[in-house]
């Protein structure tokens, strides 16, 4: 599909207004406040749909597992002496 657009200002900003039809051909089916890609590739604007993450991947996001453990100095915690019968 090949479509003329004007660019109009939003606020402080600029944007182009895009057809939900044109959005539906790069598999954006429900458009409000759905996050995308934008680049620029060989002059060419590029908006691609951004892939979802887990709220779970989110949260570790930037998180270095073995980082963590290379750099954890594991103690052993003193708990003081026996007070009851927790000895076996």
């Amino acid at each position: 599909m090949v479509l003329s657009t004007k660019i109009v200002k939003l606020g402080n900003s600029q944007g182009i207004r895009l057809p939900k039809s044109l959005l539906k051909e790069i598999g954006i089916v429900n458009p409000i406040n759905t996050l995308v890609q934008v680049s620029v590739a060989d002059g060419k604007i590029v908006i691609s749909p951004q892939a979802e993450t887990s709220r779970l991947m989110q949260r570790f996001a930037g998180f270095d597992l073995d980082d963590y453990f290379d750099n954890s100095h594991q103690v052993e915690d003193d708990w003081g002496d026996p007070v009851g019968k927790e000895r076996l």
